[in-house]
């Protein structure tokens, strides 16, 4: 069975430079999401975009 969604969270990361210090790091942590699962996995899916690029993320 599925989670229930607690809240949302939206943030802009740079394409392939996503890193666990501020802001991303702090605004994930106080969620109890983890930091380096989400920084290797949206570097892993931005690595073709042009590094640097603003990317509209949004976590539920």
């Amino acid at each position: 069975m599925a989670k229930k969604v607690a809240g949302q969270l939206k943030l802009q990361v740079a394409a392939g430079s996503a890193t666990p210090s501020p802001p991303i790091g702090p605004a994930l942590g106080q969620r109890g999401i983890n930091i380096m699962e989400f920084c290797k996995a949206f570097n892993a899916q931005t690595q073709e975009l042009e590094k640097g690029s603003p990317i509209p993320v949004v976590i539920t």
